[in-house]
């Protein structure tokens, strides 16, 4: 039997849209409900219905966000809430759920379970998480962190990240315009510092290379001071934030994450599904993914002099590179919005549509 399901959001537009789209394809699902400050930017995604809370005033936009999931959870059609920020609007869609007696599924997409749940947070938060439904890590790594906090093996799914492959070709710039890249928010935990560091050194015997950081943050002037202070203007390119990553991808050949720790990032995705072959930390979920030497290199957290021999080995070996490549490029069907709709299944084929409490709908 078909239904609806609401989805109360914030997150960035590519990172949101990556999670809702394999939801929206599954034949079940009759409409999505998106409770967020405002509609996805990045194209059309199909039986999404949106509730658009904008207000500028964090405490009004919450207290809004409750009141429309405890609407929608009248709904009789509405028969479960799916959350992918746990706080605070996953509590907002918890409370909603657990009134009208519907599902509710928890989903973490990278260092909110270290923020959440490894913090002062955690010690209330985690009885909360254990009363849901469903709870979805993007790794095997993560999945084994909440086991042994205490979740139900059967209630704890790995949710491989999955993003549009037609949005994002194999790609082969020949030449680049640049042969490594960031994505990323511009933050002390994602080490851009650090990449600008390690990118120096290999500029000393590799003066041609060129590396593009595309993203926006709190450490952007710090990190255009730092690039000037090492004298590698020339070298590196600050786009900002852009709407599509997508051109940026197709015109470079390795990909960067240089952080402290991730679930697993929706750019490393995009990279490698554009061919690209990612040098990262082994944090998170990424080594269930990246297997060092085979589809991608790994170098140490905080050790610059690693990451610049990993760019360096790639630069000067193309048919290193070639394999490496071809290994990743194994992988991207993986990623498909397809794969995830499946992984999706088995919870929402369980779902039966709650008759409505209130006899009446939202029109």
């Amino acid at each position: 039997m078909a239904f609806e399901i609401v989805c109360c959001v914030s997150l960035q537009d590519p990172i949101i849209r990556h999670h809702i789209m394999p939801l929206a394809r599954h034949p079940r699902i009759t409409r999505v409900w998106i409770i967020r400050p405002k509609k996805i930017d990045l194209g059309v995604v199909p039986k999404a219905e949106y509730i658009i809370v904008s207000s500028q005033f964090k405490l009004l936009r919450f207290l809004l966000m409750i009141w429309h999931c405890l609407r929608l959870g009248r709904r009789k059609d509405v028969a479960a809430f799916v959350s992918f920020n746990p706080l605070p609007y996953g509590l907002f869609a918890f409370l909603a759920a657990k009134l009208y007696k519907k599902p509710i599924h928890f989903g973490f997409i990278g260092s909110d379970w270290n923020r959440c749940c490894k913090g002062p947070w955690g010690r209330w938060l985690l009885p909360i998480l254990r009363r849901g439904n469903l709870i979805t890590a993007p790794g095997q790594c993560m999945r084994q962190e909440m086991l042994d906090a205490g979740f139900p093996p059967e209630q704890v799914l790995v949710l491989p990240q999955s993003t549009d492959l037609d949005r994002f070709p194999v790609t082969d710039a020949n030449p680049p315009r640049y042969h490594c890249i960031f994505v990323g928010t511009l933050l002390p935990n994602k080490r851009v510092d650090l990449i600008l560091t390690a990118f120096a050194q290999v500029l000393q015997s590799h003066p041609y290379a060129r590396l593009c950081i595309v993203g926006d943050g709190p450490l952007a002037a710090d990190l255009q001071r730092q690039t000037a202070d090492l004298n590698i203007l020339s070298g590196v390119d600050f786009v900002g934030h852009v709407k599509n990553v997508q051109p940026y991808l197709a015109d470079s050949k390795m990909i960067i994450i240089a952080s402290n720790n991730e679930g697993f990032p929706s750019a490393l995705v995009e990279g490698i599904c554009s061919g690209l072959v990612p040098i990262s930390t082994p944090v998170g979920s990424i080594p269930d993914v990246i297997q060092h030497q085979r589809n991608g290199l790994l170098f140490p957290v905080g050790n610059a002099a690693q990451l610049t021999r990993c760019i360096i080995r790639l630069l000067e070996n193309p048919d290193f590179y070639k394999r490496l490549r071809e290994n990743g490029m194994q992988s991207r069907s993986q990623f498909s919005h397809e794969n995830t709709t499946a992984r999706w299944n088995p919870w929402l084929t369980s779902i039966q549509p709650a008759s409505d409490a209130q006899g009446k709908r939202i029109q």
